[in-house]
């Protein structure tokens, strides 16, 4: 499980702030200050707290297009879930609710890292059955 806080320890000019940025907004960035709202979850926090940080380390200082969110929201899953760990958890579990609790993660995080998987990966976590059903 990959550490959020040994993250933003390497990001050492970034104030976490512990309050609500926005109404509609649970977490937000200006570069220097990450503002999330301090009634989330110890996962949710893990989760939106990498989010801002990748933000800060591409450089972003506010609001970004639709496609750059995408794009850090596909680098936050491969941060945070390595394919090694997908594996193991895919070996036991087939319900998206289970294996993101498993792995320490939203269940949005968990579909966007399958989402970054080409079809071999799909192909060893899911190998097709041997017989016909």
């Amino acid at each position: 499980m990959q550490n959020v806080w040994g993250m933003l320890r390497s990001l050492a000019h970034v104030m976490v702030i512990w309050n609500r940025p926005y109404p509609d907004i649970v977490a937000a960035t200006d570069g220097r200050r990450i503002w999330i709202d301090p009634k989330l979850t110890v996962v949710e926090r893990r989760c939106f707290l990498a989010h801002e940080a990748i933000h800060i380390q591409h450089g972003h200082d506010g609001c970004q297009p639709p496609a750059v969110e995408r794009q850090v929201c596909l680098e936050v899953a491969r941060f945070l879930i390595s394919f090694e760990s997908l594996q193991d958890v895919a070996n036991w579990s087939l319900c998206p609710v289970e294996m993101a609790e498993e792995l320490g993660v939203t269940e949005q995080v968990l579909l966007d890292r399958l989402a970054t998987l080409d079809g071999d990966q799909i192909q060893l976590l899911w190998p097709p059955s041997d017989h016909i059903a």
